[in-house]
């Protein structure tokens, strides 16, 4: 009775939380028969409602996957929402999917090759940010997340906070939805990018969409990229190839069949040691400071400590299938059905660790020379297999004469996770020079053969519902309950193949998740909203690397927000503002490559800014700020170190992006634009005694438009050539990431 109880009471309380919330449209926004990742609004009656700032339609009014399956408008979905479109990714140049999700407020990117592609938001990172592409989980983020190229991508998504009543995972910073580009009937289009810049670096593209018939089309798109990287050796490399078949042979019928089949090689710089600037000088300043005394000298920039033949790989394929059907003017029914393959294999010299004193010793029994760099030797195979599946049906009716929607559904999958692992059993394998590392191979070691076995079940059956209610034309109540069965079967085998009890363990954890909140139209264009939201799911970190008797009960967090949207203007600007409190307990946090710790309590509270504004047809302006403050409440990750009250590592305390476009400069077909984005300085590891300091980045770009259709961009990145720490790996912790130095690119974008 518990969840009913909170429900009812909730939806009582919010009718009087009218002090702030997000915003929709006056009337009805709940839409019908729209299933493209970002669609128009649509009226009660069927009707599109298309609202125009200079040819596009107005933000707002849009319709994002990512905020749940009541085809709510951005504006009245009560929750901070962010979308960045292909369009803008190209005339940004990002090539990246988590480079456009750095642009929405409060969001920054990281993370070393081993989890790679992790994002932060509201003071949460790794598995606590959760991934989906084209609305589908996938597995574990941080083991599963792949750098995605954005060539291929019709739109990021951003919500913002916990997420667990609409996809049943560990959202709790907030969820990124990574949307492929569909077909059109209209007419045939296509598309190409090519581009080349520093270190090497090669981005192209190539695409297309085709009316087969009336109701049958498809779209096909094959980018790669690749580069030496801005560290000579990490040389990465991807290639993502997906198509698209779209069957409508009436209007109330849609079948969406799809596949994306990725592989990459991933960047395999791991890192810049931190040594002991008492022992080696040569500081560099701007980067960090550290109680102990550790720093980053000179000799080791761009230079790159793994081994010559480090690998970071993986095959990725998953086939989708998409139907949407119309029964009725009120009743409409989607199903997702999905497989997913993959295939990854790590082989490197991971960890990096600064030797200062005489003692040490290598895995082949040789000395270590203080001054050189200890290293060890991990690889991890992993093969995962996942089949799901999504069912939901959405009727339309009234309730004392009032309009309400009312979505019902369920979602099940089974995963197949096996992860095969190994290192000496020697603290360092090898060593190598601080100034001039040796280019070695990898080897072998004793410890490392046969592999540590680690195969997981992973069995999940979801019941979930939403429903807006329609109180008056200028309020609405939105709500959501999910219920969850959960059955994990984690087992671990020693190197000589026995089963390893001590470590293995089953569960079965039954985690069920609620929100509740108004939205209050002030006028037709401006909008507030509440919202509370509850995300009970298992602990923060990899579940893969949970072990018995590391957690017994499943993780709980709860956010608090309030916000207002508008557009003003004639809709030329528009502008978000959201205030949340988000606090977590029960939770596992990554003290290693292959271990973990249990955290108490983590609190996270901040505000966030948006605002586009469009002068007129030759200059615009958009930007953005957030404000976190993110604090460990009980947290001790090792029986040494307690480190309750300190700040979260690689959690600025407020991020900022700002950018300007002036198009058709003096009337030519010139368009000029530039961008700053600031990170202020944040904590590197958990007992705060590393701090990385804060840094700003301009970047500058020309387009000039050749031909109809055809624009040519110059791209200089970093103009100020700023050194900056990108990220603090805190399994790592002997080492730190560095940021990008400046770069250039010119680029060639064709569309017709």
């Amino acid at each position: 009775m518990r969840p009913v109880y909170y429900i009812v009471t909730l939806m009582a309380s919010g009718l009087f939380c009218m002090s702030a919330g997000h915003a929709e449209t006056t009337g009805s926004d709940q839409k019908q028969g729209v299933t493209g990742p970002l669609s128009k609004n649509v009226t009660s009656a069927g009707k599109a409602e298309y609202i125009t700032t200079h040819g596009k339609t107005a933000f707002l009014k849009t319709v994002a996957g990512v905020g749940g399956r009541l085809g709510l408008s951005i504006q009245h979905s009560p929750a901070t929402i962010n979308v960045i479109q292909h369009d803008l990714m190209m005339q940004r140049g990002y090539a990246q999917a988590e480079s456009a999700a750095d642009s929405a407020p409060g969001v920054s990117s990281g993370g070393s090759p081993g989890s790679p592609a992790q994002l932060m938001m509201r003071g949460f990172t790794g598995n606590q940010i959760l991934i989906l592409r084209d609305g589908l989980y996938f597995g574990p983020t941080t083991m599963v997340n792949r750098p995605q190229n954005t060539f291929n991508l019709e739109s990021v998504q951003v919500l913002k906070g916990p997420s667990s009543v609409l996809y049943g995972q560990g959202a709790v910073g907030g969820t990124v939805d990574m949307r492929a580009r569909t077909p059109d009937f209209d007419a045939a289009h296509a598309n190409a990018l090519l581009s080349y810049g520093s270190f090497n670096t090669w981005n192209a593209g190539v695409g297309g969409s085709v009316p087969i018939t009336k109701t049958l089309a498809i779209r096909s798109d094959f980018s790669r990229t690749s580069s030496d990287g801005f560290v000579k050796g990490a040389d990465p490399h991807s290639d993502d190839f997906t198509t698209t078949l779209l069957w409508k042979p009436t209007n109330r019928f849609t079948a969406r069949l799809s596949m994306d089949y990725l592989t990459d090689r991933l960047s395999t710089y791991y890192g810049t040691p931190l040594v002991s600037l008492a022992q080696t000088g040569g500081r560099v300043g701007g980067l960090l400071s550290s109680s102990k005394g550790q720093g980053i000298t000179r000799g080791s920039l761009w230079r790159y400590y793994n081994v010559r033949d480090g690998r970071a790989g993986s095959v990725n394929a998953t086939p989708t299938l998409h139907l949407d059907w119309q029964v009725s003017p009120t009743i409409q029914i989607h199903n997702s059905s999905y497989f997913v393959y993959s295939k990854r294999r790590w082989n490197n010299a991971e960890s990096l660790s600064y030797i200062g004193n005489t003692g040490a010793v290598d895995a082949g029994g040789n000395n270590i020379v203080p001054g050189r760099i200890g290293r060890d030797r991990f690889y991890v195979y992993q093969n995962q297999h996942q089949v799901g599946n999504t069912l939901h049906t959405q009727f339309d009716f009234k309730i004392f004469g009032m309009k309400n929607r009312f979505v019902l559904g369920g979602d099940a999958y089974y995963l197949r996770f096996i992860r095969n692992r190994g290192f000496p059993d020697a603290s360092y394998a090898d060593s190598i020079s601080l100034v001039s590392p040796e280019q070695t191979a990898l080897g072998t070691f004793a410890g490392e053969y046969p592999f540590r076995k680690s195969p997981t079940t992973m069995v999940q059956a979801g019941l979930f519902l939403e429903d807006v209610l329609t109180v008056q034309d200028n309020l609405r109540i939105v709500g959501g309950f999910r219920y969850d069965w959960l059955a994990l079967n984690r087992q671990n085998y020693n190197q000589n193949g026995g089963y390893n009890a001590a470590s293995s363990f089953k569960g079965h954890y039954n985690p069920d998740n609620f929100r509740i909140g108004p939205v209050w139209d002030l006028t037709k264009d401006i909008s507030l909203y509440g919202v509370y939201t509850t995300a009970e799911d298992p602990p923060g970190s990899n579940i893969f690397l949970a072990n018995r008797g590391q957690f017994s009960r499943l993780s709980h967090s709860r956010q608090g927000e309030i916000g207002v949207k508008a557009s003003t203007w004639h809709g030329r600007f528009t502008t978000t503002l959201s205030f949340y409190d988000i606090r977590r307990t029960r939770m596992l946090v990554a003290t290693g490559p292959d271990t973990v710790a249990t955290a108490g309590v983590q609190k996270s509270r901040g505000l966030e800014w948006q605002g586009d504004l469009v002068l007129n047809q030759h200059w615009s302006l958009s930007g953005n700020v957030a404000y976190i403050y993110s604090r460990y409440g009980s947290f001790h990750p090792s029986a040494a170190l307690n480190a309750s009250g300190n700040q979260v590592p690689n959690v600025p305390a407020v991020t900022a992006n700002l950018w300007g476009i002036w198009s058709r400069v003096a009337d030519l077909p010139l368009d000029l634009g530039a961008g700053l984005r600031y990170v202020s300085a944040r904590k590197g590891d958990y007992a705060n005694t590393l701090s990385l300091k804060d840094y700003a980045l301009v970047n500058v770009f020309a387009g000039w438009h050749a031909y109809k259709g055809v624009t040519v961009y110059g791209r200089i990145d970093n103009i100020g050539n700023k050194h900056f720490v990108q990220w603090a790996d805190t399994s790592y912790p002997g080492q730190i990431l560095l940021g990008a130095p400046r770069s250039f690119s010119i680029s060639v974008q064709a569309g017709f």
